[in-house]
Parts: C-alpha cells; sequence; structure tokens
C-alpha cells in the first residue's frame, strides 16, 4: 500500500512538472482576428483590420468580425443589463455588417428580429441613430 502511495505521488509530481503547451502565436491576419473572436476580443480585431489596407480578406474579416460581435452583443454580453443598450449596440454591428455585405442573411435576420420584438412595445425603439441608418439600409422601423 505505501508503494502505490508512493507510486501516485511521483506521477503526479511528474505530471505538475512538464511544461505546459501553449499555442503558438497566431502569424497571419486571419488567425490573428480568429484569436481575437475566439477570445471575444471583437475591439482588438476591428483595430488590427481599421489597420490593414482595403482586401477582399480585410473586408471578409470585417464582415466576420462585427457579425459576431453583434451576436455576442445580442445574445452573450453578461456586462450590459440594459436590453435597449444592448439592443442598440447588436443592431449597430449588423449594420456595418450590411455596409460590407448588403446580402448577410444573417445580419438581416437578427435585425428583423429585433426589430419585430420592439414593435412588441409601442412605447420602445431603438437609438434614433440606429433608426435612420436601418431605414437608409431599407428597414422599417
Amino acid at each position: 500500500m505505501k508503494n502505490v502511495f508512493i507510486l501516485l505521488l511521483i506521477a503526479g509530481a511528474m505530471a505538475c512538472a512538464e511544461p505546459k503547451k501553449q499555442t503558438p502565436p497566431p502569424q497571419s491576419l486571419s488567425e490573428k482576428v480568429e484569436f481575437f473572436l475566439d477570445n471575444d476580443q471583437y475591439t482588438d480585431a476591428l483595430t488590427l483590420l481599421e489597420s490593414q489596407e482595403k482586401s477582399e480578406e480585410v473586408m471578409a474579416l470585417r464582415e466576420k468580425t462585427h457579425l459576431n460581435y453583434g451576436l455576442f452583443l445580442e445574445y452573450r454580453d453578461s456586462d450590459v443589463t440594459n436590453m435597449r443598450d444592448k439592443m442598440n449596440g447588436a443592431l449597430a454591428q449588423y449594420i456595418e455588417v450590411l455596409k460590407i455585405n448588403p446580402d448577410n442573411e444573417k445580419a438581416v435576420s437578427e435585425i428583423e428580429q429585433i426589430l419585430g420584438i420592439y414593435r412588441t412595445f409601442p412605447d420602445r425603439s431603438p437609438d434614433a441613430k440606429i433608426v435612420e441608418e436601418l431605414e437608409a439600409l431599407g428597414f422599417e422601423v
């Protein structure tokens, strides 16, 4: 019994002594953006993308980042408890997606869903600036 205990103690010490495997830092722009998105660091991703020259890849990554940021704000952000602020933030991100790609169905769907919820509350609406931008994109608010 004593030998088993010693073996377990040695095995535990060896497991703790193993160096932690670290993910190598991302190299390409796409990998860097994915790293930020995986860690919910959307403003960092957008800052990185804004520093890049416009290209097809950069615009696709910006579209993806804004969409994911909107989804995060709408469904997962627990820091903002005021629903109007959350939805205004999400709508602003979806608007940015549609400025890049007017055919993005997910952004359109999310906007329509949020506006549908607002319609159930006659005394509530998105921020005036958001309403203006949505109407410019063809949405009925």
